[in-house]
């Protein structure tokens, strides 16, 4: 009888502790998160960088098992992506660890709010080389994924249509720069990537790619109003550059992917001049920073 009562003592213990956590102390975890994670970015070497990198995995995973973290906005971490769909079903962090000579790895935590055991889950996503051949018609899930910055997450508008909808930014290589359209859907605490639900003319594939010029900017953004991710149209910079998507640029006109009964399908040469939601496009800028959309 004792040992029955002492295991339901560790087990109350155990919940509380998942549950008692004031803000002050999240407040001290994002002070330490927020050295750590400009660390990561600006770090002198990689040695300081990677050693940052690995402080900041541990510390994010454990505040972010606590209950009343899922909901504290970390709104210090400049240099991470934090995110979250409408529904507010799981939470997204994410960035970019320099390697140097403009090579990247990228990071990515989801967190799903309060399991059976009184802490949050939490789901590394672990980023794996991964070439453009095949892309666009691969499933990844968390043990492989492709790695990206993603910048927005686009709900389903429907209950029983539970996928969401990702944007992303990938420094692809020293040539051109890729946007990514892609799917998530988590599952008995499994992540996949990537759905057969964008249609272009008779093809159909689960991911959409858009790869241009790194010394240009190209847009990729989700029209709330009409319901449909507006990107810039590209064309090669000359035409015996057909083909070699580093050498694409924007041509000022503008196509998109329409969202119909739980699909995208793909429009060209759309008009959005009367389009007040869109953000507006600055072509003035390249796009090399990490969270231009």
């Amino acid at each position: 009888m004792n040992k029955f009562l002492s295991f339901i003592f560790i087990l109350s213990s155990m919940f509380l502790s998942a549950q008692n956590i004031s803000d002050k102390v999240i407040k001290e975890y994002e002070d330490t998160l927020l050295v750590l994670s400009n660390n990561i970015m600006y770090g002198e070497t990689l040695e300081i960088r990677e050693k940052s990198n690995i402080g900041f995995i541990s510390e994010l995973k454990e505040v972010m098992k606590y209950k009343k973290s899922y909901d504290y906005p970390f709104n210090d971490l400049k240099t991470i992506s934090r995110l979250n769909p409408e529904d507010n079903s799981f939470r997204l962090f994410n960035w970019i660890l320099p390697k140097g000579n403009g090579a990247s790895k990228y990071f990515a935590f989801i967190i799903l709010p309060n399991s059976d055991n009184g802490y949050n889950q939490i789901i590394e996503l672990k980023h794996t080389e991964t070439d453009l051949f095949n892309f666009e018609t691969t499933i990844y899930n968390n043990e492989n994924w492709y790695g990206s910055l993603y910048y927005k997450i686009i709900s389903p508008k429907k209950r029983n249509n539970q996928h969401y909808t990702l944007l992303a930014w990938n420094g692809n290589n020293p040539e051109s720069i890729i946007k990514i359209i892609d799917v998530l859907d988590i599952k008995n605490q499994k992540v996949t990537l990537g759905k057969d639900i964008f249609i272009k003319g008779e093809d159909t594939t689960k991911r959409i790619v858009v790869e241009y010029n790194r010394n240009t900017s190209a847009s990729v953004n989700f029209d709330e109003h009409k319901n449909r991710i507006v990107l810039d149209h590209l064309v090669p910079l000359k035409e015996n550059q057909e083909g070699f998507n580093q050498f694409y640029v924007p041509d000022g006109s503008y196509d998109c992917f329409l969202y119909k009964n739980g699909e995208w399908i793909f429009k060209e040469d759309i008009d959005i001049r009367t389009n007040k939601s869109l953000p507006e496009i600055d072509k003035d800028k390249n796009d090399r920073g990490l969270f231009k959309k």
